[in-house]
């Protein structure tokens, strides 16, 4: 075992959700809450002060709260807050085992022998978090095996951060943890139905007993509560700074100015991420003007960025933003100061090795693809990509290459088609026309009602007889945005060839949509 000494933040996640710039309204010392699922998954002090607490429903909590802040938990924005924290106190303590989001670990022995005791080691960790990040809280535990010095952390006050368990005695201090700090709910459950609370009642049960009953995860936990885990202590580097902030000499007006400026240091920028063994697949790009204004973007690679993709992305960025501009009446238009790159997720460069035979084809495409794309610009070369969307025009989407269209979250998405979907969809819906038995075209009613049964499909000279139909089946759209909204009624159709359709009816005129083939 490995005497550690553990850091953690407590509510590290929201602190994280502060300093995220894509949250503008969560600002400090306004009452914020993480929500994932609809529930409470972490909240501020101020909204704790309120009643808020982990667990408690949306709804249950805005209602307590009204000046509550909702926001969606991210564990990617909590891992990449804390990367920055880790590469602060890098200056102090160049190895660390990071033990998750806010809660990492460092080897007592060496601190120890630097800075003359535990005690101020443990000073020294907390003084340097709270310089980095003002809004984060550390709490120190100290003990003999991780499990324990971690349990010791959490177990601590906002009044007495520190608790050092002296060395031997982990199994004495844990006997009083309740079970819930085993974190395994299932078992906890079972052991408090037994009339067991604390660690101590559980090892009282005997090692024997415990397999018997639990097996091998039972005996795991054994030895946690008894601070005999024998979890070693994986240490590491702290993580690479994936950010760039480029100053240029002088403003720039021009595209090409900017992108020559910037050409020395991107190449520097990316062989320091290579020295260090990571690739980028997914960048910020933020580019900062003389008046004040920033423009970011997030660029995606098919498979990882060199230093002149870098560039073009720049220059693409640049491109676009200075057409969206001129809609815009300005006197002077602003220039370019700085650009930031900033890697997000970046990935080992093993992975990305070529195989022992080469990469293949799709080495070879991907080069042809880029090439072009470097010549014509980020939209001169598209690929087709699908999406999620209630209507089958909105299930397709051309994309920049390298590119992907971001997808909304997983889950049910009310209007949409039922399975099968139709096989061939139409890129421009074509106009038609619904008649019933009486010639007359067929309407819908605002109770989404048929005027009439459907009868024939008429398309230009073209005319089928519809044999059975299903529907109509309304979807009304952004109904809080009339710019955007959008009112369609569909209707299935089958023909007397046996052949499927799907035909819907916007702004009183019929379209056919796809064909189930």
């Amino acid at each position: 075992m490995t005497r550690s000494i553990v850091l953690w933040c407590p509510r590290w996640p929201v602190v994280a959700a502060y300093r995220d710039d894509s949250c503008a309204e969560a600002s400090p010392g306004e009452p914020l809450a993480l929500i994932h699922s609809g529930v409470v998954v972490e909240c501020s002090l101020d909204a704790t002060a309120a009643g808020v607490r982990p667990g408690m429903k949306r709804r249950e909590a805005h209602t307590l709260l009204p000046a509550l802040v909702l926001i969606p938990q991210d564990e990617h924005r909590d891992r990449a807050a804390f990367d920055r924290v880790l590469i602060e106190l890098a200056e102090y303590v160049p190895q660390h085992a990071v033990l998750g989001p806010g809660l990492v670990a460092f080897g007592a022995r060496g601190l120890e022998r630097f800075y003359g005791s535990e005690e101020a080691a443990s000073r020294m960790l907390v003084d340097a978090l709270v310089r980095s990040e003002p809004l984060a809280e550390g709490r120190i535990g100290i003990a003999d095996d991780l499990f324990t010095a971690v349990t010791a952390a959490q177990s601590t006050s906002a009044r007495y951060p520190l608790r050092r368990v002296e060395p031997g005695e982990q199994q004495l201090f844990l006997s009083e943890m309740p079970l819930d700090v085993l974190g395994d709910a299932d078992t906890v459950s079972l052991l408090q139905r037994l009339g067991l609370h604390t660690l101590g009642d559980f090892v009282g049960l005997g090692l024997d007993a415990i397999r018997e009953r639990l097996g091998v995860p039972g005996e795991r936990l054994f030895h946690l509560a008894t601070g005999q885990s024998g979890a070693p202590l994986l240490v590491r580097d702290a993580p690479q700074d994936t950010r760039e902030r480029m100053e240029l000499p002088e403003s720039c007006t021009l595209v090409e100015q900017v992108a020559f400026g910037l050409k020395a240091r991107t190449q520097e920028y990316e062989t320091r991420l290579r020295g260090a063994g990571v690739v980028i697949t997914r960048l910020r790009i933020t580019v900062g003007y003389d008046d004040g204004l920033e423009h970011s973007r997030i660029w995606n690679h098919p498979r990882f960025f060199q230093a002149a993709d870098l560039v073009d992305r720049v220059r693409w960025q640049l491109e676009q933003a200075f057409r969206d501009a001129q809609n815009v009446e300005r006197e002077v238009s602003p220039a370019i100061s700085w650009v930031e790159y900033e890697a997000l997720d970046p990935e080992d460069i093993a992975s990305h090795e070529p195989g022992l035979w080469g990469a293949g084809p799709d080495s070879r495409v991907h080069h042809v693809l880029s090439r072009v794309q470097g010549l014509v610009g980020a939209h001169g070369v598209v690929t087709g990509t699908s999406r999620r969307g209630r209507l089958p025009s909105d299930t397709q989407v051309l994309t920049a290459w390298g590119d992907y269209e971001s997808q909304e979250a997983s889950g049910p998405l009310p209007g949409s088609l039922p399975s099968p979907l139709p096989a061939t969809i139409f890129s421009t819906p074509r106009e038609v026309s619904v008649l019933g038995q009486d010639g007359d075209e067929v309407s819908v009613s605002a109770r989404a009602e048929l005027s009439s049964s459907p009868a024939w499909l008429v398309s230009g000279a073209r005319r089928v007889k519809v044999t059975s139909w299903a529907g109509p089946w309304p979807v009304w759209e952004r109904w809080w945005d009339p710019a955007r909204s959008r009112f369609v009624h569909r209707l299935q159709v089958v023909d007397d060839q046996g052949m499927g359709w799907l035909v819907s009816l916007c702004n009183q005129a019929w379209s056919l949509e796809a064909r189930y083939d």
